[in-house]
Formats: structure tokens, C-alpha cells, sequence
């Protein structure tokens, strides 16, 4: 299948890793992927500033000659420049939802749908939400509800970590932008650790940076804390070597359970809790936090439970099984051929030749 990748531009966060992951593995399973703008950092396709609709007449030509199959889109902007693709060279365009959105731009989406051949979506929730989305098209004039696949975060499996066995200092850690929602949570993270017995003995690292860093070094300052504040890093890994428990969410706790890290989810919506071997499944279904349908918990009283709930499981064969059942989850494998399937189900086969 030759598919276009059309994202808004190539920032650091969870919608270009997931692209780049998945693009990365479809190739591998034999699928030509193209990607604009590039991944690789190369100077193949066009920059981000170019992928709008009103560029459609300029980049038609470039998307002939590809000879695609899918378009496939995850943000508003290269969704429209999809649509018009779709109308005048006939390929099929489907949406890849991480996040809902405010009710405006829900509507917006809602309008694009009526011509998607599908839309992916990343966790029960995200799939829960835009099946409802679409559902309310169905009894428009011309309604056209596209199919909703509910699928997972793929993520390139590192090596594990070494074993903790859960004796002596351990390691606590927060890994994300600290800007937005984000920063206050790793506030409430850091006020969590000191209410912790015997927090003297802990390590805490803190990975990312952003615009809330300087407060934060202030707070740990005040707090009497032992923290090593990385600030940006290109890659998470030699840091989650050192990780006993991680705090996060999304790709940021995904990284750190696969290695072997105790976990606690701490997204968007609050601290989730200490992800356990029986409520794994329960916990990526909200994306670790980041779209949990309910309210939860802020204040560092109920974090710093969770942490030690996620501290105690360190070195234990609860830990194994989460690890075991998470790169079993996040394994781009399986994950890559649902989507590739998910697309076929569009894509008109070529006509068969009458000599054949």
C-alpha cells in the first residue's frame, strides 16, 4: 500500500512519534510511506508551512506522482488539504484522532468526516468520543458516517533495564513538557515525594523542559529536595535507566513501563494511580490520565499514595507482569497491520487487465 503521511510540522511530542513509529514499522512490513514533512530530517516533501489546503493545486502533481493509496492526517489544517486531494485525485483520506477538542472545533471536524473514509483513534476513550461524533451525522441529507477504528499507541521496544530489586534509594521521576497543564503537575509531583516517610533517602529526577522549569527548581529548592532537573533531552533513555518509579502519561510513562519502571499515571486530567497488573488494561484505556472521562485527583496528598503504591511494586513479579503485558500492548507490530487493514477496506483495487 503506498500511503502520505501529511503532518503540521515535526515538534517533539506524542502525534509525531506516533507517526514516525508507525510510518517506520509499515515500511518495515513492505508498505511504501512517504511523509511530509520528512521525519529523517532530509529535504524530501514539503515543509509544514506548505501543507495547506490552499496549496492543493501546487502539491497536486507531487501527490500523482506518488501514486498513493491513503491519505492520512492528524491535525485540522492537512486534514482539509486531504479533503481536497480526496475530491480531485479520488484517493481516500482518513483522520487519526489523538485529542478531543473544543466545541467549535468539534464541528469543524464534524463537517471533514462527512467526506473521511475513516478516522483511527489512539484509546477507548478517543474512540468512545468520536463514534458519538460521527453518529450524529447519520440522519443529515447525504450523511456519510465514517467507521471508527479503536486502535493503540505503537511504540519501538528498547531494551529493559536493568532489575531493581526494590531495596535501597530508589529513583522517582516525571518525564514531560513542562509548559501548559503539565508543569503544575510536576509541581503537585514534587510536593507529593516530600509528604513521603523517609523522603530523604529518595532520588527524584525530573526530564523535560519548558516554561515552567524555573519554578519548579524554586519549589524543590523550598521543598529541601533531592531533584536533577535534565531539562530537554533528545533521547529519554539513558535518563530512564536510572528510573525505579516514572510519573507521566501517554508516551512519556509508555516509555518508561516498557523498560521496566514502576508507573504511575499523571496526565492531563490528574494523577490516575499506580498502574498494577490488574488494572493495566483500565489504565491505557484513558491514556494514563490524559483523557479520562471522569475527574481525578490533583492534590499531592492522593499523588503521594500513588507513589507509594507504585514504589512498593518495584522488584516484584507484579512489576515483571506490567512490564511483560505493556511491551505486549505498545508492540508496533500488531498495531501497524490493524491500521494497514483498517485502510484496505478503502482503497479501490486496480482494474484487472482483460489479457490477464
Amino acid at each position: 500500500m503506498r500511503v502520505l503521511f501529511l503532518l503540521r510540522d515535526l515538534s517533539p511530542n506524542g502525534i509525531t512519534t506516533y507517526n514516525r513509529t508507525l510510518a517506520r514499522e509499515l515500511v518495515r512490513q513492505g508498505h511504501e510511506v512517504t511523509v511530509w514533512p520528512s521525519l529523517d530530517g532530509g529535504h524530501g516533501g514539503f515543509p509544514g508551512a506548505l501543507l495547506h489546503p490552499w496549496c492543493e493545486p501546487l502539491l497536486r502533481a507531487s501527490v500523482v506522482r506518488l501514486r498513493l493509496e491513503v491519505l492520512f492526517v492528524s491535525h485540522y489544517t492537512q486534514a482539509r488539504l486531504a479533503q481536497r486531494l480526496s475530491q480531485t485525485l479520488g484517493i481516500p483520506w482518513f483522520a487519526c484522532m489523538h485529542n478531543g477538542h473544543s466545541g467549535r472545533r468539534m464541528a469543524q471536524w464534524a463537517e471533514l468526516f462527512r467526506s473521511a473514509s475513516g478516522i483511527v483513534t489512539m484509546c477507548d476513550t478517543m474512540h468512545r468520543l468520536y463514534v458519538g461524533e460521527v453518529s450524529q451525522g447519520r440522519d443529515l441529507p447525504g450523511g456519510h458516517v465514517p467507521p471508527v477504528l479503536a486502535s493503540r499507541l505503537p511504540l519501538a521496544l528498547p531494551p529493559l533495564n536493568a532489575r531493581s530489586t526494590g531495596k535501597g534509594p530508589l529513583t522517582l521521576a516525571y518525564c514531560s513538557r513542562l509548559s501548559g497543564h503539565k508543569g503544575p503537575r510536576c509541581e503537585a509531583w514534587l510536593r507529593a515525594i516530600a509528604l513521603i516517610p523517609g523522603h530523604q533517602a529518595l532520588h527524584a529526577m525530573v526530564i523535560g523542559g519548558g516554561s515552567h522549569l524555573g519554578r519548579l527548581r524554586q519549589v524543590a529548592r523550598e521543598l529541601g529536595l533531592d531533584v536533577e532537573f535534565t531539562g530537554m533531552v533528545a533521547d529519554t533513555g539513558p535518563c530512564l535507566q536510572r528510573v525505579d518509579v516514572l510519573a507521566g502519561a501517554g508516551y512519556a510513562l509508555m516509555e518508561g513501563l516498557v523498560r521496566g519502571c514502576s508507573g504511575v499515571g499523571l496526565g492531563f486530567g490528574g494523577c490516575w494511580g499506580a498502574v498494577t497488573p490488574s488494572n493495566l488494561s483500565e489504565a491505557v484505556a484513558v491514556n494514563f490520565g490524559d483523557h479520562c472521562p471522569y475527574p481525578l485527583p490533583e492534590d499531592p496528598p492522593s499523588l503521594a499514595q500513588a507513589l507509594q503504591d507504585a514504589m512498593a511494586l518495584v522488584g516484584t513479579d507484579g512489576a515483571t507482569q506490567v512490564t511483560s503485558a505493556s511491551r505486549e500492548l505498545f508492540a508496533p507490530q500488531d498495531i501497524a497491520k490493524g491500521v494497514a487493514r483498517f485502510w484496505s477496506q478503502a482503497v479501490v483495487p486496480p482494474a484487472k487487465s482483460p489479457f490477464a
